[in-house]
């Protein structure tokens, strides 16, 4: 049986070839940073010790040896499954001049970050290192307080977290990265349409969409509504001081989704803002997790 991040492989390659004629007929392959794929091979290990057994025994029989099913069971033995999506990826991976990377280098570049990155606890999964520079402002609490506070009332359950992009694509810039043209977004929509896929594939139990406030005129909305189909009318969750802070959105085939501020907007007492929506989304799924468990 096919590993989930097999399935994922067939899923990108079969739209790779498309995707790369497109940016390089319209000149933008080496203007924008690679497409952020994703992956759940964790191979356990940190970068010097797996760049140390890649290098004794080769990359190929290393990526054998840990390729399998039982090293993806951090996730798919999770009892609840959370995807959460920024914005677009910052500071991931560009091609250069004397190679462009291919799947698998970039299927390989998000393994080896959830290597170092996903802190993988006995028993009840994990979350992300707080110290990473791929996570600010609280997401790492969050994540921290499902698996500490969510879990308490479900002994022996466990909770796992994968990180996605709501944008696959990312310009670069001298900060890392940041919102693409309306024709590099076109071309992706267009021939790199994978996230209704990647989801029907992992089956996340709830999206948290990091892309800040706004429907209509937020465009990181608009991706969500070319990706997802809504069965209803977006709600916003009570008690916080205004409707835009958290939406609850009810996306068909998934049990709960919520989107609201991304975690670099700052305003005064940037801090205790973010907590706020962070304890809404929290409270919100406490009331609802019997959908999802059956308390022991």
């Amino acid at each position: 049986m096919e590993t989930l991040s097999e399935q994922l492989t067939e899923l990108y390659e079969s739209k790779w070839n498309g995707l790369m004629e497109q940016l390089e007929a319209n000149g933008l392959r080496d203007k924008l940073q690679c497409p952020f794929l994703i992956s759940l091979l964790r191979s356990g290990q940190k970068k010097e010790e797996r760049e140390k057994e890649q290098a004794l025994i080769g990359y190929d029989k290393w990526y054998a040896q840990k390729g399998t099913s039982e090293h993806e069971e951090w996730y798919t033995k999770a009892d609840i499954k959370i995807m959460f999506f920024g914005k677009e990826p910052n500071g991931w991976e560009r091609d250069n001049a004397e190679e462009h990377l291919d799947v698998g280098d970039l299927m390989a570049t998000y393994e080896d970050f959830l290597d170092d990155n996903y802190v993988a606890i006995e028993g009840n999964g994990g979350y992300f290192r707080g110290g990473s520079q791929f996570f600010k402002r609280g997401i790492n609490g969050m994540m921290a307080e499902i698996k500490d506070n969510l879990l308490s009332a479900y002994p022996g359950k466990r909770v796992s977290m994968i990180w996605n992009e709501i944008s696959k694509l990312s310009a670069r810039t001298a900060k890392g990265g940041g919102a693409v043209s309306v024709e590099a977004h076109g071309i992706e929509k267009n021939f790199f349409h994978v996230i209704p896929d990647e989801v029907e594939i992992l089956k996340p139990d709830i999206l948290i969409f990091f892309i800040g406030p706004g429907m209509e005129n937020n465009k990181y909305y608009n991706y969500i509504l070319e990706n997802f189909k809504l069965n209803g009318k977006p709600n916003p969750l009570p008690n916080l001081p205004t409707g835009e802070d958290v939406i609850k959105l009810p996306i068909e085939g998934v049990k709960f989704a919520y989107k609201t501020y991304h975690p670099r907007y700052a305003p005064k007492e940037a801090n205790t803002f973010h907590w706020k929506l962070y304890d809404a989304i929290l409270k919100d799924i406490k009331e609802n997790i019997d959908q999802l468990l059956e308390k022991e």
